[in-house]
């Protein structure tokens, strides 16, 4: 079904892949009922794909008050990287606008292990809640495809949730399926994860080439996610917004909307400009080499580190900020390390203008350090040899500085 024509080209055309096949269908209802509190306007064009366990994939325009059906179709696979090239290319075709934000919808994680028994049927009577507690629960969005899975030893795997499907996408995967809806050479201007766990440096630096910004959490989000009511009439009642200012403006209002529920809602929410990581990339890889360099003189020290530094849901995503913070605090001595932690300090946080990260949130004291980017430092024993994958892992030192350390 196609939608009726508009007189004029949109300011903001809002694409949500909503994958629900999974325990957060419940979620995506109550989402849903959010949009359509404020709905699309002329100028904001709110579109959802929503995947269901029993009503399958269905396309709507979110108005206010309802939602208006403008396609169905048969369960789809949410973690095949053609199904989101697909909706991407479709809404931008019905919906053309000057910017457009990609809102990747689903359980999301970084870099972890799969246990060899799990059980996706099981995750369907699992609370979200409960399901972003549990330490062998890994809400894992962006990972290799189930037939490489497959190929790998049983305490190698990972997954993000399609439960019909049993798929999932990884970084790679989502890069491409972006890049493959877009003319060669353009970028969307905002990538939103209303998921868990996504702002890592990993990952944001897998996207640079693909998207201008990029919204996202470095902990497990609370179950009510973005507060899309408050978002959304933000977002209409301004549509002249450029890209950097909806960035930031999700970052207000989900830092607001949780603030309001009480300290014991813990949260964070963070705004990142791609265009700046590559001298943050830059930045690590000189600490990298510097603890290289200094490895069997400062092992305790850079354990120290990371054991204070603020951690997450998953405990080996270190927010990169408050890492540099405490090996500053332990390695005055080192001068190449110092400065090294210094420009990290310089490229990373709001507060010196030019840093990756241009909005931050955070409520509740567990995540009061938060910087709003984390980095993969884990034990040993939970190290996952799929990071070598990773564009960052290949261009910068820092899964190198990691695979010395546990050799020692």
């Amino acid at each position: 079904m196609s939608r009726s024509a508009s007189p004029i080209l949109a300011d903001w055309t809002w694409l949500v892949y909503m994958a629900g096949d999974n325990n957060l269908e419940g979620a995506g209802h109550d989402d849903l009922v959010e949009m359509k509190q404020v709905g699309s306007t002329d100028q904001v064009h709110v579109v959802v794909q929503f995947d269901t366990e029993r009503s399958g994939t269905t396309r709507y325009r979110v108005e206010r008050g309802r939602l208006r059906v403008l396609e169905k179709l048969p369960g789809v696979n949410c973690g095949d990287p053609r199904t989101l090239t697909g909706f991407l290319q479709w809404g931008r075709q019905q919906y053309p606008a000057r910017h457009y934000l990609v809102d990747v919808w689903n359980h999301g994680g970084g870099w972890e292990n799969l246990p060899p028994d799990y059980d996706y049927e099981g995750i369907r009577a699992i609370r979200p809640r409960q399901a972003g507690a549990l330490r062998r629960f890994r809400r894992s969005l962006f990972r290799t495809t189930i037939q490489k899975i497959h190929r790998r030893p049983r305490d190698a795997r990972a997954i993000a949730i399609d439960c019909g499907s049993q798929d999932y996408l990884d970084n790679q995967e989502l890069r491409l399926a972006i890049a493959g809806a877009l003319p060669p050479g353009t970028r969307i201007d905002v990538l939103g994860c209303d998921a868990c766990l996504m702002n890592m440096i990993e990952i944001a630096y897998e996207m640079k080439d693909t998207a201008r910004f990029m919204v996202g959490s470095e902990e497990t989000e609370p179950g009510t996610g973005w507060p899309y009511t408050e978002i959304l009439q933000q977002l209409t009642t301004h549509p002249e917004q450029t890209p950097e200012d909806l960035a930031k403006t999700i970052v207000t209002e989900y830092g607001q909307w949780y603030r309001k529920q009480g300290p014991s809602s813990e949260a964070t929410q963070s705004a990142l400009d791609l265009d700046r990581m590559p001298p943050l990339a830059d930045a690590v890889n000189a600490l990298a080499d510097a603890l290289l360099a200094n490895l069997k003189t400062v092992t305790g020290p850079i354990l120290l580190a990371r054991d204070r530094a603020q951690k997450f849901a998953m405990p080996e995503y270190v927010d990169l900020g408050d890492l540099a913070r405490q090996l500053l605090q332990r390695l005055t001595r080192q001068a190449a390390l110092k400065t090294a932690a210094e420009q990290i300090l310089k490229t990373l946080p709001v507060k010196t203008g030019a840093g990756v990260v241009i909005a931050n949130a955070v409520n509740g004291a567990g995540v009061r350090n938060a910087t709003g980017l984390s980095i993969y430092f884990p034990e040993k024993s939970n190290y996952a040899p799929d990071y070598a994958g990773l564009r960052f892992s290949q261009d910068t030192h820092w899964r190198k500085f990691l695979e010395a350390l546990f050799k020692l």
